[in-house]
């Protein structure tokens, strides 16, 4: 009996030892387990952490790309030189040499990269319409606009953005456009436009190669100077039949400055000695009739209180919060609150970025001052000197306007005439509901 108890004993540690292997296999299951886990959820912060980075990128290329397209469009570098200029073609493409690489972005020690670019091409100009009932192709070649790939004021933008170590990356895209600052998207018709006469242009020369009318006016005719003339294209002509400067030339006469040999593309059609010809309209109650923000929404499709507001965003209300009171060399939509003179060296606006420019008080033009756009004034116009203005002048005041300089007023369309519109800086915004990423 005492050798059977003591082998059984001397067996009871067994279940122990078995107890104690299951229990650290557990153990070891349960840690095997946990270290997967924090593995995968290390794997997935790190996943996130580079996602962020590469969203942040993305998003910080598209801000670039936004605050480039307000300045000028999409069109402001000659892409031959890379030096500024427009040269009629999209600045950042694709396959542009000034986005193809991407550029780094460094914050601390993080160094992430980012890029972004323009598609004017024909179904993203015409997705990008701000006004949605414009998204038709009305022409059927392709473009919104109607001059295929021309059209430098909206586009589909593409953001991309990678994270430090380039394995994530995020894309973003949205559509830039313009809104229409002008009634019907169309600018004005006429070199000159006033409810009151026009003696300020009494020694003004005035062309104008796209429409029949040079000055519209709710006032008398009040012509006097000397060296009036008015000039239109010739009769059986059309604009297709000239080249762009042609057209916008401000010789009248060829060569230049030659009265007594006339100019290919124009006719004398009114001075002082023949009087008034077919393209001056006068005492036209259509004008004299209005009230001040009537007449002006005669060519604005906004009101003067939200033109100013858009100046103002775009920090070309003046005087400005730096004290700037003069809109020399200045383009787009410009608001100037009081007076306004121009002098002898100074230019608003060009050839590519026309101004719009309001003067809410008088305006005077001297020397060789310089207006590339249309220019809108609430108070009197007073001319001296040779000023040239490439666009329209448009008079609010039922005041008479005078002045002994020579002016030569060239009329520009500024929209329309079937060719691509300038990029207006002010007009530039995110088209609602285009946002995309992935």
């Amino acid at each position: 009996m005492k050798t059977i108890t003591h082998r059984f004993k001397s067996q009871q540690g067994a279940a122990s030892l078995l107890t104690a292997l299951v229990l650290l296999i557990s153990i070891t299951l349960v840690i095997l387990l946990t270290s997967k886990e924090v593995l995968v959820e290390t794997k997935v912060t790190a996943d996130n952490y580079r996602t962020s980075q590469a969203t942040a990128a993305a998003s910080a290329a598209m801000n670039q790309a936004e605050a480039y397209f307000m300045t000028g469009g999409l069109d402001q570098i000659d892409n031959d030189t890379g030096a500024a200029g427009a040269d009629g073609l999209v600045d950042y493409t694709s396959a542009s040499p000034f986005s193809l690489d991407p550029d780094d972005l460094t914050a601390g020690t993080q160094t992430t990269s980012a890029q972004f670019y323009f598609d004017n091409s024909d179904d993203n100009a015409c997705d990008c319409q701000a006004d949605a009932s414009k998204t038709i192709d009305s022409d059927g070649d392709g473009d919104c606009f109607g001059t295929l790939g021309k059209n430098m004021t909206r586009a589909l933008v593409t953001a991309k953005g990678w994270s430090d170590d380039g394995t994530a990356v995020r894309t973003v895209t949205q559509c830039m456009g313009t809104f229409d600052i002008f009634d019907n998207g169309d600018g004005p018709k006429q070199p000159f436009v006033s409810k009151a006469s026009v003696g300020v242009f009494g020694n003004a020369t005035i062309i104008n190669r796209y429409t029949n009318s040079s000055i519209w006016t709710g006032g008398a005719n009040d012509i006097s100077g000397a060296a009036f003339a008015t000039y239109l294209r010739p009769a059986n002509t059309a604009t297709s039949d000239y080249i762009k400067t042609e057209l916008n030339s401000d010789c009248e006469v060829s060569p230049c400055g030659d009265p007594n040999n006339p100019g290919p593309n124009t006719q004398l059609v009114s001075n002082k000695k023949t009087g008034a010809g077919i393209d001056i309209i006068t005492d036209d109650a259509t004008l004299s009739s209005k009230t001040a923000d009537q007449f002006f929404d005669m060519f604005f499709a906004v009101t003067k209180a939200q033109f100013m507001k858009v100046a103002e965003n775009a920090n070309q209300k003046l005087p400005n919060a730096a004290g700037v009171t003069s809109p020399n060399g200045m383009s787009g939509v410009i608001w100037v609150e009081g007076n306004l003179t121009l002098n002898a060296t100074d230019v608003v606006g060009s050839p590519a970025t026309p101004a719009v420019l309001v003067v809410n008080g008088d305006f005077s033009l001297s020397g060789g001052a310089t207006v590339y756009g249309v220019i809108y004034v609430t108070g009197t116009l007073h001319i001296t000197g040779n000023p040239v203005i490439k666009g329209t002048v448009i008079g609010e005041s039922n005041t008479t306007s005078g002045g002994g300089g020579t002016l030569k007023l060239v009329y520009v369309p500024i929209v329309g005439d079937d060719q691509a519109p300038p990029f207006i800086v002010g007009t530039g915004m995110i088209v609602p509901g285009s946002w995309k990423d992935w």
